[in-house]
């Protein structure tokens, strides 16, 4: 199997921060003091971790986003990566964007406080456009001025690139109702926002086993290619094809021995499913037997991702995916890894 996916372009529009972990017996209560027990800083952002993430997943792939005064590291990190930092620009008057994260020891939990320092700056991005630069695929979060991500995505579409977004952290309900959804082609979000987006879009509240059904009936919502809901422990449900087309199950990855931290999960999943997407010839019709294989390769990613520390540091490479599902007979050698890779 190639080491690299060369059949798309992937942009990926976002955050890079500076993550401060802070380990914790429980995650800290209102009005409440505690002592960490460990201290740690790496790297991290949304963005940025599904950069790294695609790049490990084999996608030729270009972070665009600010660094402040204080991260000529994290362009090198990146690069170390073989992340495309062309797109990546320095605004030497603010500080690089900042996380605190608190890693619960009971819990394995974890929560999150955001300063977004350079990741809302002002200051132009190096390129002119999404057309000329060659991209197939555009990957957004929420994570820098939402003008930014509306921007991006309104322009990919016009350009042709399939769009993909990730709402997280979930968008204000005013922001939601004035999205321009039919630019987007691809809606990836965890059982909670999934909830409030049928809330908010949908004007109603429904259990937690019809979210995906009544969310892909929400109407701004229909002309999506595919909404993906990701469930934790429980795997991944995805709707192919508006309200009348197929729903995918796919169970949770495999995890060796226990989980010790599940910060950059999230982003793994999602870096290894866009890459797998833009590996797709575009003139071939995403079957649901196709996308099921990709989210059991996503989901297995993740699944590895929690079995160590960090976020960028915790995503295992394409290969060492490729073997854990052969070895615990998710992907049986003798099936063609060729057809979707």
């Amino acid at each position: 199997m190639s080491s690299t996916v060369t059949k798309g372009k992937l942009l990926v529009r976002g955050s890079i921060n500076i993550d401060e972990f802070f380990v914790l017996p429980h995650i800290v209560r209102s009005g409440e003091t505690i002592s960490s027990t460990d201290y740690s800083k790496r790297a991290g952002g949304k963005g940025a971790n599904q950069a790294v993430s695609a790049a490990k997943a084999g996608a030729e792939v270009s972070f665009a986003g600010h660094i402040g005064n204080d991260g000529a590291w994290l362009r090198e990190l990146l690069e170390g990566y073989k992340v495309d930092t062309s797109q990546l620009h320095e605004d030497p008057s603010v500080p690089t964007g900042r996380a605190m994260i608190q890693l619960s020891t009971e819990t394995r939990d974890n929560s999150i406080v955001l300063l977004p320092g350079a990741n809302f700056s002002t200051s132009p991005l190096p390129f002119s456009s999404l057309a000329s630069a060659g991209y197939t695929h555009l990957l957004l979060q929420n994570e820098i001025p939402l003008a930014s991500t509306r921007s991006f995505l309104t322009e990919a579409h016009q350009a042709g690139l399939v769009t993909i977004f990730n709402p997280s952290p979930m968008l204000s309900p005013a922001e939601l109702e004035s999205f321009e959804w039919n630019a987007l082609d691809w809606l990836l979000v965890n059982e909670g926002e999934a909830e409030e987006l049928v809330e908010i879009l949908g004007g109603k509240k429904v259990d937690s086993a019809e979210v995906l059904s009544a969310l892909r009936r929400v109407e701004s919502l229909k002309g999506l290619t595919g909404i993906l809901m990701t469930r934790g422990g429980d795997g991944v449900v995805a709707a192919l094809g508006g309200p009348e087309g197929d729903t995918i199950h796919v169970g949770p990855g495999e995890v060796v021995g226990s989980v010790v931290d599940t910060t950059g999960a999230g982003d793994c999943f999602t870096g290894y499913f866009t890459t797998l997407l833009s590996s797709l010839p575009p003139s071939t019709p995403l079957s649901s037997s196709k996308l099921a294989a990709i989210l059991n390769v996503a989901s297995q990613a993740a699944a590895m991702c929690v079995e160590k520390e960090g976020a960028m540091e915790s995503v295992p490479m394409l290969r060492d995916v490729k073997e854990r599902m052969e070895s615990s007979g998710r992907w049986k050698s003798e099936e063609s890894w060729s057809g979707l890779l």
